[in-house]
């Protein structure tokens, strides 16, 4: 991806060039997850991106600011809460508007044809839509994508489901009597079992031998929660209990739990109790009764 000078003008090139979509980003992060590649990244205010290709198709949701995007012939406002798909190959520009853009963007791996099928449609045509459905997920992917611990990945990939499943408009309904079927409920008790571990959504769907949307979207619509949220609640109501009911340190219940470090373990108590570790130690379990 170019740069151009001129921040209302897009140069034309004989070729497009296909480059990673960071490309005229300076700020990004991207994780890498069994099926997508997912990535945070702003865009400077007034930045034009030449016309250009990616080795993959895009779903992307603008966090804040807007593009102006130029593709298959048409001219899109991507702006604020608006998510768009670019398929593979199709060539297009971008120009961020006087806010710049900080957009989220989904890359499924195009060589899995049996994976994207139920999103052939979507990702194979250029759309844009302005859903709440789609733009809600946008935020949570974030949070968890800088999470940066062991269950990142699951929890990322289950929003990612999410987001696919309501851009593609795809509505998957049970036809028991509305009570979770079998297979979920051992899907459920596994996640329950393993939260220490890092769960692939991929792994948890083959063991129950349904798509990994359809296992996500089947998980929040019975349990209310995604499958990373489910598994996020178990580490902390863990981590509480030993903060509550043991002596061991602070920083080793944090770890033991899998959180990244003690500042982690802090935030997400904090976020849970509103109290530290330490506070909540002092008001509850061995803390309270040696008062």
């Amino acid at each position: 991806m170019g740069i151009c000078g001129d921040p209302l003008r897009v140069r034309l090139v004989r070729e497009s060039a296909m480059v990673p979509v960071t490309m005229g980003s300076p700020q990004f992060l991207s994780i890498d997850t069994t099926h997508f590649v997912v990535t945070d990244a702003f865009f400077p205010p007034g930045v034009a991106l030449e016309p250009h290709t990616h080795d993959r198709p895009i779903l992307a949701t603008m966090v804040d600011g807007g593009f102006r995007t130029m593709i298959a012939g048409r001219a899109l406002d991507c702006s604020a809460g608006v998510a768009w798909t670019e398929p593979l190959g199709e060539q297009h520009s971008n120009i961020a508007g006087p806010a710049g853009a900080h957009v989220v963007v989904i890359q499924p791996d195009a060589r899995d044809e049996q994976f994207l099928a139920p999103f052939g449609s979507m990702l194979g045509a250029v759309h844009r839509l302005s859903d709440p459905r789609v733009s809600a997920q946008a935020p949570r992917i974030l949070h968890e994508l800088h999470a940066t611990d062991n269950l990142s990945a699951l929890c990322v990939e289950s929003l990612v489901m999410l987001l696919l499943a309501a851009a593609a408009r795809r509505t998957f309904r049970d036809s028991s009597t509305g009570r979770p079927p079998g297979w979920l409920l051992q899907v459920r008790d596994r996640v329950h079992d393993e939260w220490r571990a890092a769960l692939s959504l991929s792994v948890l769907a083959r063991s129950a031998g349904v798509h990994p949307c359809y296992l996500a979207h089947s998980f929040k619509a019975h349990f209310g929660e995604s499958i990373g949220s489910f598994a996020r609640t178990l580490r902390i109501q863990w981590a509480m209990r030993e903060v509550a009911l043991s002596r061991r340190p602070i920083s080793e219940i944090a770890l033991g739990a899998g959180f990244s470090d003690q500042a982690h373990f802090t935030r997400e108590c904090r976020r849970h109790t509103g109290l530290t570790p330490a506070q909540y130690r002092r008001c509850t379990g061995l803390g309270r009764a040696e008062a």
